[in-house]
């Protein structure tokens, strides 16, 4: 007997005939994976040859990239620190392979040389080394020890004639910090006025006295430093700028004024 049309009820699948049989979808999908991997299968048997081949392939590739350091690019600007100074610094870090350095050490070699701020190191491939440095910038002098950084770090350097163009600060090592602060504060108020710091120095009283680049003595005393120079300041534009050739020393320890030692008195003391 003939069977009849077949329904489909809207919203279902597609129905087969009773009897009819079709390919599960399971089937399909493995024949699929089947046809279009066998573009893998190259890879793959190439792959699980490496691997069986393992420490007969891994050492010479492994010798290939841990070749020796063919060129050390250094980079920064050396004012107080020669380049060959950072060349030997790392000739001395460089005894193993491309791979093997140890960036970290070799960094802290570097940083340890007091004119170094910063070392920072990168491999480039395949055996070049890139150094950059920043060097120390250094503010004023410290005494007979090295001098000072912008953030009053003390520096200790045994060659101080590349200094000798700074000011001298000189005050006991835990005040550094501070000195330093009040050294820029100074600096800043005097600049504007055409004068600049020689030497500023604080004695173990803590008695503060400034000398200008024009050889004038500021005599500061103990406290009320940064008041006193401002207060130095305005009597300075009302009456001594027109007269400060002839000043040796200015004494700034009074309340309502200062004291002023003229270059004259000290010549006719001495022609007495």
């Amino acid at each position: 007997m003939k069977s009849g049309p077949v329904k489909r009820i809207p919203g279902q699948a597609r129905v087969t005939p009773r009897g009819a049989t079709r390919k599960s979808q399971p089937l399909r999908d493995w024949a699929k994976w089947l046809q279009g991997g066998r573009r893998w299968v190259g890879p793959v048997l190439l792959l699980a040859a490496l691997i069986g081949a393992g420490s007969w392939i891994a050492e010479p590739v492994a010798g290939w990239l841990n070749r020796p350091v063919a060129e050390v690019s250094v980079e920064g600007t050396f004012r107080y620190l020669s380049r060959e100074r950072i060349e030997t610094l790392l000739s001395e870090q460089l005894g193993e392979g491309f791979l093997q350095l140890e960036l970290a050490a070799i960094k802290g070699a570097l940083e340890a040389e007091p004119w170094v701020a910063r070392a920072a190191l990168t491999r480039r491939w395949p055996d070049v080394l890139h150094v950059r440095i920043i060097e120390e910038e250094p503010i004023a002098r410290w005494g007979e020890v090295g001098f000072l950084d912008r953030g009053g770090n003390i520096i200790a350097v045994d060659d101080q004639s590349a200094l000798e163009h700074l000011p001298l600060l000189a005050g006991s090592d835990p005040d550094a910090v501070a000195m330093m602060e009040r050294y820029q504060d100074l600096a800043q108020l005097l600049r504007h006025r055409g004068l600049s710091i020689q030497s500023l120095r604080s004695d173990r009283k803590n008695a503060w006295r400034l000398t200008l680049s024009d050889g004038v003595t500021l005599v500061i005393g103990r406290d009320q430093v940064l008041e006193k120079i401002q207060r130095f300041a305005k009597v300075y534009d009302r009456q001594l700028s027109e007269r400060w050739g002839e000043i040796e020393q200015v004494d700034l320890r009074y309340h309502n004024g200062v004291a002023v030692a003229w270059k004259a008195q000290r010549e006719d003391t001495e022609t007495q």
